[in-house]
This record gives C-alpha cells, structure tokens and sequence, in this order.
C-alpha cells in the first residue's frame, strides 16, 4: 500500500485540532505506550485490533511508524526494502487510526521515519518521537522540532557527543522544549531482544543528571521485570512492543514484544512499582502512624516508686509502649516529684509529674 503524496483529506474521520501543549510524561505517573510499530504487518484490520487490545489492557497510548519506503531504505537492502513496503499504512490510514485510537480513550502518535511525513503527523499527533536510529539524523529532527510539538528522542546506539547534538538540534528550532519539559530522551538498547545484561538501566540516572531533561525507557528485553526497575530508576515513561502473538512469527519484533496478557501484567506492576516508591520526600503513611505508639518506648521507672520522690537518672529505664514521656525527652523529667505512686516497670506520664 504506497503512502500519498501531499496531505490527504482526512473527512469526517480527521482529529486534527489544537492538542494545546499535551505533555503526558509531566503528570505524576509514568506514560504507558503499547508500541504497535510495524507489527501490524501492513494489516490496517490487524492494527485497528492492537489499538483496541492495548487500550484495554490499559495502555496510555498507542505509536507506529509512518514512512514512505523508498525514503526509509536504500535499494541496496532488497529484501529489507520489500519487507518495509508490505508493512507501510498510507497517510489516510493513519487518520482511520488516530480516530479510532480517540475513540478508544487512548493516544495515538508515530515516529516519522520520513521527514515529509513529520508535518502531516503534527496534524494529527500532539506529539512526534525520533527513533534511535535517527538520532544523527538532524534535518529530521530540526523538522520535528520546528513544529512545536513535544518530541521524544530515543538514545539507543548514541555516544553522549550524538545525544548532545540531537537536543542542540531540537533547542534550535524550539528553544523551550528543554525548560518546559517538552523534550523528553529515552533510555533505549537497540538490540532485539536485548539481553538482561546489556538492558543497563543505570543509564536512566545518567541522562537525567547528564542533560537535566526527563527521561524514559524503551524497553525491548524479554518480559517485564526491566519496566519495572526502570519505574524504580525514575523513568517518566515507559514503552514496550505490543503484539497480538509473540509465537510462531517470522518478523522479530513480535517475540520481544509483550500481547494483551503481558501487557496487562505490565501495566499493573508498573503502578504497582509507582505506588510502592511514594514521595521523595520523608512522609510518615498512615498506616505506618497508627504502629508508632506500639514499637517506640516510653520513660518508665525500674523500681516501686511512691508519691513524691524525685526522679533521677539511675531511677528510670526506656520500655515500649511509647504511649509516656518519650526517650529523648527524658532530661525533662529528671528533678521532678511524682504525685502519685508507680509500680517497677510502669510508664511516667506529664500527669504523673508536678509542674
């Protein structure tokens, strides 16, 4: 199926409208994306299903890939560039699809793996992703960039100099995106599948301190367990290949990516993972409060005491509950009369002391 040239008039199925600035990885949790890909295999019926399967499974969004053969890969690689033109939606099928991504209650966006397909996904996308291996590939992102819209740069095979030249290029044509947050890179290992040894999410904590933007993972190891840990190293958002079948396929991608039941399972443990990490801040959970009376101690005294002797030091002892006067708080009892008699072992209370 050939791309058309020009923009095509989408009709009564066209979402182009003011996205306003959506930046979906600044909302507190981390952005889900089911990454479809070209794993539809040209099929619009399959990549329809895989919209509607990933929004169930409680995916934040939904990404392809929008190109145009011929712009994508050199005829030197025949069989790669027979492979890329089974597998191209036209530009009319990719309104169907953001459409029906809407009316999923899911986002739909795309990498542009073609510089003259990025201003017609700008229409219809709030937001543009350059691939890993796109990354030197400036004049596309320059483009990407000069529509103002958020762009996700993934960082798989980059040197740290190529990382900074890709954002410089981005910071040319929109000099905001970094301070407002529009720029967000993407910890990526473009090996498929990646071994669970070279997934090296400690990068995460790099990119984030290297370039002071926020940053996200794709994941293409086997599972989930890298997703989670990514939550555990901060990423803002996190992006798996989703499939209908990972068995039995002849293109790879399918085998690392997660189906509808992975997905699922990712999707939870991931807010799990988010739940669990709590704030940054030091915050006393309500659960943890209502222990505090039962595992901290309270003065008490070491032996039968009555009414009016004077507390010293070698007199008291610290025993839990801390339902008294609390250990570090001692010294204010020191020197003090009791008004009434405690037994060994008994906890001092204000009340129990004179003023």
């Amino acid at each position: 199926m050939g791309l058309e040239l020009g923009r095509p008039d989408c009709g009564t199925s066209n979402p182009k409208g003011d996205f306003g600035m959506m930046i979906p990885w600044k909302g507190g949790r981390a952005w889900i994306i089911a990454e479809i890909g070209v794993n539809h295999e040209g099929s619009m019926d399959t990549a329809k299903d895989l919209i509607v399967k990933a929004a169930n499974a409680g995916a934040d969004a939904v990404k392809f890939q929008t190109y145009s053969a011929e712009n994508y890969v050199s005829v030197v690689q025949p069989e790669r560039l027979e492979r890329v033109r089974k597998f191209q939606l036209s530009r009319s099928d990719f309104c169907v699809l953001a459409e029906l991504a809407k009316d999923s209650n899911v986002e739909f966006f795309s990498t542009p793996l073609d510089a003259d397909d990025v201003d017609f996904l700008s229409e219809i996308a709030p937001i543009l992703k350059i691939s890993s291996g796109d990354i030197t590939y400036l004049d596309l992102i320059e483009r990407a960039a000069a529509t103002h819209k958020p762009i996700i740069l993934s960082t798989g095979l980059a040197t740290r100099e190529e990382i900074a030249r890709a954002i410089s290029s981005v910071l040319k044509m929109n000099p905001s995106a970094a301070s407002d947050g529009s720029l967000m890179l993407m910890h990526c290992v473009a090996s498929y599948p990646t071994p669970d040894a070279e997934a090296q999410l400690r990068n995460i904590f790099w990119l984030k301190d290297e370039f002071g933007l926020p940053v996200g993972y794709s994941d293409h190891t086997l599972g989930i367990k890298a997703c989670e840990l990514a939550i555990a190293a901060g990423a803002a958002a996190i992006e798996k290949h989703f499939t209908y079948r990972k068995e039995d396929q002849a293109f790879h991608d399918h085998r690392l990516s997660a189906d509808p039941e992975d997905m699922k399972a990712l999707v939870a443990s991931v807010r799990q993972a988010e739940l669990m990490m709590g704030s940054y801040e030091r915050v006393r959970g309500q659960t943890e409060t209502t222990f505090i009376g039962h595992l901290r101690r309270s003065v008490a005294v070491r032996q039968d005491l009555s009414a009016g002797s004077v507390l010293q030091r070698d007199l008291l002892i610290c025993l839990r509950p801390g339902w008294g006067i609390a250990p570090e708080h001692m010294e204010s009892a020191l020197g003090r009369r009791l008004v009434r008699s405690l037994k060994a072992g008994e906890i001092v209370r204000t009340e129990d002391l004179e003023e």
